[in-house]
């Protein structure tokens, strides 16, 4: 069953690179516009106790934090969903210092900027899966990508 066959479902693959180039893609296919919502959903880690394994949140703010301080920057986005709402860290590897954020990911800081240069609306959506710094063999990647999936069905019903 197709919930939404309207909807354009990319896997834009893991990292900042990855993303930025897969959204460059789409725009030069005319497959993304100004008038597109481009919803990026994923993992993430948190940083704080306040969230759980398998939560959904909302980032709507994001910043490249292994870059050196004179050269970070934080796009921001308007909320679109009711879930918690959350600043996160875009991260190459393993951890940076929060800064702030409540969580990190690999792919988010990539998809505002582009958002903010070519003008559609951007949507990160992140399920909780390990805590920043875990071992992976803690990380609970089946029930978080569960609750992902539970939660766009959602917005689609």
């Amino acid at each position: 069953m197709e919930l939404c066959p309207d909807a354009d479902v990319v896997i834009s693959g893991v990292g900042m690179a990855a993303t930025a180039a897969t959204l460059s893609k789409l725009y030069a296919e005319k497959r993304i516009d100004n008038e597109s919502v481009v919803i990026l959903a994923g993992l993430a880690g948190s940083y704080i106790g306040g969230l759980e394994k398998g939560d959904v949140v909302e980032v709507v703010e994001e910043q490249c934090a292994e870059l050196p301080e004179r050269f970070q920057r934080r796009y921001s986005v308007e909320p679109y969903t009711n879930l918690c709402r959350v600043r996160s860290n875009s991260v190459h590897g393993k951890g940076a210092e929060s800064s702030g954020a409540e969580v990190e990911n690999m792919e988010g800081a990539a998809l505002f900027a582009l958002a903010e240069v070519l003008g559609f609306r951007a949507v990160e959506i992140r399920a909780i899966s390990n805590y920043v710094g875990e071992e992976f063999s803690h990380w609970m990647v089946y029930d978080a990508l569960n609750a992902l999936a539970d939660e766009l069905v959602n917005y689609y019903e």
